[in-house]
């Protein structure tokens, strides 16, 4: 019976690595659990807390400054993680443990508990993000001529599971209400954490056909960081000022009266654009080697933090009006068809500029100085938010740190043009 399972899985893995396509659709659900279930969904549940709860957006956005510390320390620790337990076993513990993370917070109120739990969530799901990154960069290097699709792939999960989390958590917000719980965003959080186990156990098998990478010759195989200082800096600013975003959106638009439905629907749209953003980038990853497409994309998010900005402090706060939901709603698709091509930028620089033998320690950099910038990000911007005109002005902040990155990055040019790295 045990060859028998063993000849089975065998015969999946070897189907599956002759597909490509299939295996980083497999990977994208990584995506989705690593950022639009334990990263992205919390958006949808910060209105009903707040109502609930009392708390203030300072304490609001320490939740997820919460998560990107935990983050943070994953990220630290993800090389060892990877060494000691292989890249598909550290992505596919990941997501049963984030998943159970983002369930527990189900069931309970206390901030002291929620933020462990954030802590937690966001700890193990830098297994699940940055081991699937390692990946889908081997994959990508299986297939050179189809890297930028298979990115693009990879990275479509963060807006499926956006699009999941606008269909699910409204829906149980509702029902918790007719059920009459105590606390009815508490359902919410069950229904995201059975959705990530779900998703862990289709992402299994794709994960484990993947190739191993090839291990570090020595300590000499290394670059030093100052060489990609300046798109590592972009980088930094990325995750302190998308966050920001992502986070107090959904409380601004309910800040403007729009309803329940409405926030929904903008939030879906902008999954919907996620899934196919970084596939409208494919040709750039390839074709650009240095820091462009991450300057170029921070300069697009920055554009859509100011717009939802300028709406709330120079409109009529109502839904009725036209030019404010087309402003709006053009923000959130522009925003949604942009974030993860960040990401996706990095992963394609990363590709074109050093050696598979470094990818796993400078994948680690990437994300812990990615991490840095949450921890940051949420606290500050609910600090601004709570003494200088609002969320607006918290909106404001992320633009501006945008538009820095979008600078740093640029000057970012590439290393084995400039003869830095043997190609």
């Amino acid at each position: 019976m045990v060859l028998t399972s063993t000849h089975w899985q065998h015969r999946v893995q070897t189907w599956l690595s002759a597909h490509p396509v299939l295996l980083a659709m497999g990977l994208s659900l990584g995506t989705l659990i690593g950022t639009s279930l334990v990263r992205f969904s919390y958006a949808l549940f910060v209105p009903a807390m707040k109502a609930d709860l009392g708390w203030s957006y300072l304490l609001l956005g320490a939740m997820n400054t919460a998560h990107a510390a935990g983050y943070l320390c994953g990220a630290l620790s993800l090389a060892l993680v990877i060494r000691r337990f292989s890249s598909w076993g550290s992505f596919v513990a990941g997501g049963v443990l984030s998943s159970l993370f983002l369930g527990a917070c189900g069931w309970v109120t206390d901030a002291f508990f929620i933020a462990l739990l954030r802590f937690l969530s966001g700890f193990t799901s830098a297994s699940v993000f940055a081991g699937g990154t390692v990946l889908i960069a081997q994959l990508a290097a299986q297939h050179p001529k189809r890297s930028g699709l298979l990115l693009g792939i990879y990275y479509a999960g963060g807006g499926l599971g956006m699009v999941l989390c606008a269909a699910a958590v409204p829906a149980t917000l509702l029902w918790g209400e007719r059920w009459s719980w105590p606390h009815p965003w508490q359902l919410g959080w069950m229904v995201v954490g059975g959705v990530g186990l779900l998703m862990t156990l289709m992402m299994w098998q794709p994960a484990k056909a993947v190739p191993a990478a090839q291990a570090r010759t020595g300590p000499a195989d290394r670059t030093a960081i100052q060489r990609y200082a300046f798109v590592l800096a972009g980088y930094f600013c990325f995750g302190m000022g998308y966050i920001g975003y992502m986070t107090f959106v959904i409380s601004l638009l309910r800040d403007m009266a729009w309803p329940t439905w409405q926030t929904g629907l903008f939030y879906a749209a902008m999954g919907a654009c996620g899934m196919f953003g970084v596939q409208l980038w494919s040709a750039a990853l390839d074709r650009f080697k240095a820091g462009q497409c991450l300057a170029l994309v921070n300069s697009l998010l920055a554009t859509a933090c100011l717009v939802p900005a300028c709406v709330a402090l120079f409109g009529e706060h109502g839904a009725s009006q036209l030019w404010e939901v087309v402003a709006v709603y053009g923000s959130g698709m522009l925003f949604g068809g942009c974030f993860a091509t960040a990401v996706a930028s990095t992963t394609a620089f990363i590709k074109h500029n050093l050696p598979p033998t470094q990818w796993v320690s400078v994948i680690t950099v990437f994300t812990s100085v990615f991490a840095v910038g949450q921890v940051f990000g949420p606290s500050l911007t609910g600090w601004i938010s709570d003494h200088f005109y609002g969320l607006p002005g918290g909106l404001l902040f992320s633009a501006c740190v945008l538009f820095c990155g979008a600078l740093l990055a640029w000057r970012q040019n590439s290393l084995i043009e400039q003869g830095k790295i043997s190609a």
